[in-house]
């Protein structure tokens, strides 16, 4: 066994490190101070952390007085604050319950609505494929809200207008297709329903798009429109968005008669609706650094610190998205603190950056890049920790475990497996195999895809999707604190490879 840790020692000094520097990974995260860094932020008084709120504030002013107690030098000048605007667009409110069991939580959706009030009814749900008058004609829709399928936000505007003007419609659930290529930049959603831009994004994108404006169309007589999310209506026909496009598909061939074999599910709709109005907030991403030997060089440490806020009196408290991968931050940020307290620098700077408006869009990602405080030149890698403190199913049985998924350069994975092994925990597993919905968060659904679309390369530490994701339900007593706990050891060991090695990307075979 002596043998063997002389061996990897001798390697790691091959690559540069020093004695005190592989001592220095001996270091392990606290559980406690990861308890009480996840407790606070998903506090009843921070009301779930959303961008522009006094609950967000003081998370942000929490993250700053936590980076200044460590002794991390302030991200802007002597301000571990980088403030920016956005512009808001104020959203109305959905609840829908089936049988008094609530079914959907208002961000599974977006709406459109021209009149300020809340009120609660029922309503029959009838799917009427893709809208046309030779499906409507053969199914009950008199008084009921229907759901339809529409390629993209015109085409349903269109139809909308016309099921209204010939039937008498109201309210309607939208199914997409596909994505049109306005959809595709903005996150899945037209921009005209996105809450929150940019300053420059909302001029640009209004100016480009003034026709798509749904405050300016003529949205009138009590007209409800709601934007579904995809297999959002699974629970409702239990059907998902793409058996329910086939379905639409085969009633074409079949005398538009299939239809009305399909369940017709009694809603209760509680809606909350705002006049549509637009203002600006003030948001903050918070930061602090540690200095390299080489300045020109900087490692970027992200996660958001945002969530969505509260809703009908329900607060969505965020633990796992993003309380966990926010004390993983502080954390792995204190360990490496104590390194520098020691004399053990790094070879190249290391930016620990708390985000905000993650949840809104990127902004808080998007926002710091477009600013003087970025330089792509400089930043050579972007380790994002987004949910790291649950497990998803396929890790039912085995819950010490953390995705590390990498792009823009394949070495990273080395420094967590393979030939530049750091010291893991017990029984503590890396993979780099994640199932669809975790690939698909890995290539646009956290923050480090900002950095990754400026050609930065990028490492993620996540633990997948669970039920709870987006729902008041995703709550502190929830989270696998010793999982947590060995992730936030792994993150700081995997920075500390990355930053203190003077050939961190080479080619393993080649370094002596």
């Amino acid at each position: 066994m002596l043998k063997i840790i002389s061996v990897l020692c001798l390697v790691n000094l091959a690559l540069g490190m020093t004695m005190n520097q592989l001592m220095a990974q001996n270091q392990v995260a606290s559980t406690e101070r990861i308890k009480e860094h996840v407790y606070y932020l998903t506090s009843d008084s921070l009301k779930g952390r959303e961008t522009g709120t006094r609950g967000g504030q003081l998370a942000a002013e929490y993250l700053a007085n936590q980076f200044d107690n460590f002794g991390l030098a302030p991200l802007a000048g002597d301000s571990y604050y980088h403030k920016f605007e956005l512009v808001r667009k104020h959203r109305n409110s959905i609840l829908v319950k089936s049988q008094g069991v609530l079914l959907f939580w208002p961000w599974h959706f977006f709406y459109v609505a021209n009149y300020n009030h809340a009120d609660t009814m029922v309503v029959k749900l009838v799917f009427a494929g893709f809208g046309t008058d030779l499906e409507l004609e053969k199914l009950p829709i008199k008084n009921k809200a229907l759901a339809f399928i529409a390629e993209n936000p015109a085409e349903a505007y269109h139809t909308i207008l016309r099921i209204k003007k010939e039937y008498g419609n109201t309210r309607f659930f939208v199914i997409f297709s596909k994505r049109s290529k306005l959809m595709e930049e903005t996150w899945g959603y037209d921009y005209v329903l996105s809450d929150y831009q940019l300053p420059n994004d909302f001029n640009q994108r209004k100016e480009k798009y003034p026709a798509d404006d749904w405050n300016t169309l003529p949205v009138k007589d009590s007209l409800s429109i709601y934007y579904c999310f995809p297999n959002v209506l699974k629970k409702v026909f239990s059907l998902s968005d793409k058996e329910l496009i086939a379905l639409a598909k085969k009633n074409r061939k079949q005398d538009f008669s299939l239809l009305q074999t399909l369940y017709q599910p009694e809603l209760e709709l509680t809606l909350n609706y705002k006049t549509a109005t637009v203002d600006t907030i003030m948001a903050a991403n918070v930061g602090g650094s540690f200095m390299g030997k080489d300045t020109m060089q900087t490692i970027v440490v992200t996660a958001h610190y945002d969530h969505l806020g509260e809703d009908f009196g329900r607060i969505y408290y965020g633990a796992d998205d993003n309380a966990s991968g926010t004390a993983a931050l502080l954390e792995s940020s204190r360990l490496i603190a104590g390194d520098y307290k020691k004399g053990i620098i790094p070879e190249r700077n290391i930016l620990f950056l708390a985000l905000t408006a993650e949840e809104l869009g990127l902004y808080g990602s998007e926002a710091f890049i477009q600013s003087n405080l970025f330089s792509k030149s400089e930043t050579v890698l972007s380790i994002n920790l987004d949910m790291v403190g649950r497990w998803d199913k396929k890790h039912e049985k085995n819950r010490d475990f953390v995705y590390l998924l990498t792009a823009g350069n394949k070495r990273l994975k080395w420094f967590a497996v393979g030939k530049r092994q750091i010291n893991l925990p017990e029984n503590f597993q890396v993979t780099h195999r994640a199932g669809l919905n975790e690939k698909r968060t890995f290539k646009y659904g956290s923050d480090h895809y900002s950095f990754f679309t400026r050609e930065i390369p990028v490492a993620v530490f996540f633990t997948g999707l669970h039920p709870d994701y987006h729902t008041p339900n995703d709550t502190p007593d929830l989270l696998n604190y010793k999982n947590l706990t060995n992730i936030s050891t792994v993150v700081y060991r995997y920075i500390h490879q990355v930053s203190y090695s003077k050939n961190p990307f080479g080619n393993p075979d080649k370094s002596k």
